[in-house]
């Protein structure tokens, strides 16, 4: 195989220049020429400034020196017409922003007032006192005060820094143009050859290496590249050897494929019959669950308004009769009558207090199945939130004498990044749930602490609950008999409402009972999510 050589050319326009190898070669260097020149010519432009403001300072210096000591006579002799000629005389100065002459006493004698600083522009002070020898004494005549603006000197520090910038900016431009060449010379062009032949050797199923000369990197580079080609050249003759093999075994296999096919149509059609009617049931529980949804959240909200007036009105008529009528009950007569009105009051304020309780239950259910229940998560103390609870809970537990609840906080209980309003709902729910089921006895809720979890136990010696029942107490609507009534108890929300609230901070809820001897329901919470 005859090595060719690839002509280039000397001259004209590169030819496939690969702009974005050499954007990524010379903008760093570009980039750092920049920096530094801008650092260097922003020192150059300071010093020049601070030099700059220290002559001006010197000129004021002199300036309210010299004036000082001009002005010292007429003031001595009270000669007010030359020291206000003396004065208008100082404006000419194009640097004086004000000049204000005082008496020993100073008040101000004279003032005049140059041009106006601009803003952000800085004004030099110099203060200079009017003194004259009599027999020996330095007697005070007055103060003479001088304030220049720096308005000349940043305009001449403007102009320099503009005939600088046209210097520099050619010399950037000069800087990139030849880093430019560079980079197409020792880059660009060999970089076009092997592109060049590696397009001819696609093309052509013929493999012809490069030939190059250099002994630097990119001759390594061709060296791999020819080596490459070799290799290349083996495998394509291995891979038309194989290939005639495959093509007898594909024949071969063309005809299975062919009785799949028709296996394959006949399962698709058929399993396209029964997603076809498994979708469409979907869609008809998905519109029945919605429809549940939005009716419960209609009847929720539209029953709130009436229950709060019914509340309310039995509250002030409770209030009103006990006020006003049940003191001349017993004078009348009507003692007893008087105690059943008052119970029935305070039966319709207890159930309407239920049924307010219901309500919320089931919007929160279904603000949370939807999505939502807006979480507002904060670090909590365990701690805290438990006796806060234990607070809520403890007039449940004066009413009935013969069952206590004890709480059990251990010290290394980490703190956790949850919704103040749900936990109080997770315990609340759980004691009560516990105090409906508890005759006598104790309800304990205790919070340990275990690897990267705290649990949260609350124990009863209730009734228990049966093990078939085990299993359903956390779906919604679903009661569980009360011990030896052999009614259901509560709404069958509370613990569904716990499960959520659990799962949605990614933790778990457990029951476990024995009936005659209590129930224990375990909450396990991770710590240290945020």
């Amino acid at each position: 195989m005859a090595p060719r050589i690839l002509k280039r050319p000397l001259f004209g326009p590169p030819q496939g220049f690969p702009i974005s190898l050499g954007a990524k070669i010379l903008t760093p260097v570009l980039l750092v020429f920049i920096i530094t020149s801008v650092i260097l010519y922003s020192l150059y432009l300071s010093r020049i400034r601070e030099q700059e403001l220290a002559n001006l300072k010197n000129q004021l210096e002199v300036f309210a020196s010299s004036k000082a000591a001009e002005l010292s006579e007429p003031l001595w002799s009270f000669q007010e017409d030359v020291m206000e000629s003396l004065m208008r005389s100082y404006r000419d100065n194009r640097d004086l922003h004000r000049i204000i002459l005082y008496d020993d006493k100073g008040r101000e004698l004279f003032r005049e007032d140059g041009r106006d600083a601009r803003p952000g522009h800085t004004l030099l002070t110099a203060e200079r006192s009017l003194t004259r020898d009599v027999n020996g004494q330095t007697l005070n005549l007055g103060r003479l005060v001088v304030q220049y603006h720096t308005d000349r000197l940043m305009e001449d520090l403007g102009r320099r820094r503009y005939e600088d910038l046209m210097p520099v900016a050619l010399l950037m431009a000069v800087v990139a143009a030849a880093g430019w060449l560079f980079l197409h010379i020792i880059v660009g062009r060999p970089l076009h050859r092997l592109k060049l032949s590696l397009r001819l050797n696609a093309r052509s199923d013929e493999r012809k290496p490069l030939v190059w000369k250099s002994r630097d990197e990119l001759g390594e580079v061709v060296a791999e590249y020819n080596a490459l080609l070799r290799e290349v050249g083996q495998q394509t003759n291995r891979l038309m050897r194989n290939n005639a093999v495959l093509e007898r075994q594909i024949t071969q296999r063309k005809v299975a494929e062919r009785q799949l096919a028709k296996a394959h149509d006949e399962l698709e059609h058929i399993v396209a019959i029964r997603t076809m009617e498994l979708r469409e049931a979907n869609l008809e529980l998905v519109r029945l669950d919605n429809q549940r949804a939005a009716f419960l959240s209609s009847a929720s909200h539209e029953l709130r308004t009436p229950l709060a007036a019914v509340l309310g009105f039995s509250k002030l008529v409770r209030k009103a009769f006990s006020r006003h009528f049940a003191p001349h009950a017993e004078a009348l007569g009507l003692g007893s009558r008087s105690d059943v009105i008052l119970a029935n009051l305070e039966v319709i304020a207890a159930e309407g207090d239920r049924l307010t309780r219901l309500i919320n239950d089931l919007l929160d259910i279904n603000k949370i199945e939807a999505g939502q229940m807006e979480w507002r998560d904060t670090r909590l103390n365990l701690a805290d939130e438990i006796e806060r609870a234990a607070r809520t809970m403890a007039p449940q537990f004066e009413n009935n004498n013969a069952v206590r609840l004890v709480t059990e906080v251990s010290g290394a209980v980490p703190s956790l990044l949850f919704d103040p309003d749900r936990m109080q709902q997770l315990l609340l729910n759980l004691l009560s749930n516990a105090c409906k089921h508890t005759e006598r006895g104790e309800i304990r809720i205790r919070a340990t602490a275990a690897p990267g979890l705290v649990r949260i136990e609350v124990r009863d010696t209730g009734h228990g609950i049966r093990p078939a029942d085990l299993e359903l107490i956390f779906q919604k609507f679903y009661q569980s008999e009360d011990g030896d009534k052999g009614k259901p108890c509560g709404t069958g929300l509370g613990l569904p409402i716990c499960r959520h609230i659990v799962e949605h901070y990614r933790g778990s809820i457990t029951a476990a009972s024995e009936v005659g001897s209590g129930s224990t329901f375990t909450v396990e919470l991770p710590v240290g999510q945020d």
